[in-house]
């Protein structure tokens, strides 16, 4: 039988890939928020590190528009491997309340202003100049704190592109941070051979819970579920920083 710490361990993982099948997003950034509260994120990051990279193969095998994505986006995604390297450095050096504290923000910044739905429109003009700062700052952030939906999302969502190039770009950042995270991990020693085995068995639920989410997304009403989701991160982020 499993201990209550491996159980609420899998419940984060499916509950996080139930979101991640609905809304397309959010895996790491909900697993962690509800992690950290039994475990430190340093270890946090390391359990969600191998589903989190399957759950974003999946959505980018189902969202096409790959070569549109690459040609568009190449220099965000670039930026994001320096960007992450000194967000590593980071989290490295800092003690794990200031790492959580640093994931609350996030959360708090990013709930509100998926919960308040801000429309509006960045020029097409201003794509070349946005683009690498974009890739640096989100690869800070996800490095210090293992959060990947940040400033990326909101910044996409800010351009005239169609959803499924959205989705794609996204999972891309998604993917290229997680490969970056999983052989900083491994240079750390974090990840010795019980350990990835022991992660692995995350995949499995993961896999599960993306298919089960993408299947009620069909029947409910996207922007009601929506706004679920982005209360529950602003909770998630409050109970952290407090």
């Amino acid at each position: 039988m499993l201990e209550p710490t491996s159980l609420f361990i899998l419940f984060a993982l499916i509950f996080s890939a139930f979101i991640k099948g609905s809304l397309g997003l959010g895996f790491s950034t909900i697993c962690l928020a509800i992690l950290v509260n039994v475990i430190d994120l340093k270890t946090a990051i390391s359990i969600v590190i191998l589903p989190s990279l399957i759950s974003n193969i999946m959505v980018m095998f189902e969202a096409g528009n790959v070569r549109i994505s690459l040609h568009t986006f190449w220099l965000m995604l670039l930026m994001t491997i320096p960007g992450m390297l000194i967000g590593l450095q980071l989290l490295r050096q800092s003690d794990n309340s200031q790492s959580v504290t640093i994931l609350a923000l996030v959360l708090l910044i990013y709930g509100c202003w998926g919960w308040l739905n801000r429309q509006f429109q960045i020029p097409k003009r201003f794509i070349p100049q946005l683009n690498p700062i974009v890739g640096l700052l989100t690869g800070m952030v996800n490095g210090a704190t293992g959060s990947q939906i940040f400033p990326v999302m909101p910044y996409l969502l800010s351009l005239n592109i169609s959803k499924d190039v959205l989705v794609q770009t996204i999972n891309i950042s998604f993917t290229l941070c997680s490969l970056i995270m999983l052989v900083s991990l491994n240079q750390l020693n974090a990840l010795n051979t019980a350990s990835i085995v022991t992660y692995s068995l995350g995949i499995l639920p993961v896999m599960i819970g993306v298919h089960l989410g993408g299947k009620i997304r069909k029947r409910l009403d996207q922007e009601r579920f929506k706004k679920a989701v982005m209360l529950l991160i602003i909770l998630l982020g409050t109970l952290l920083l407090f």
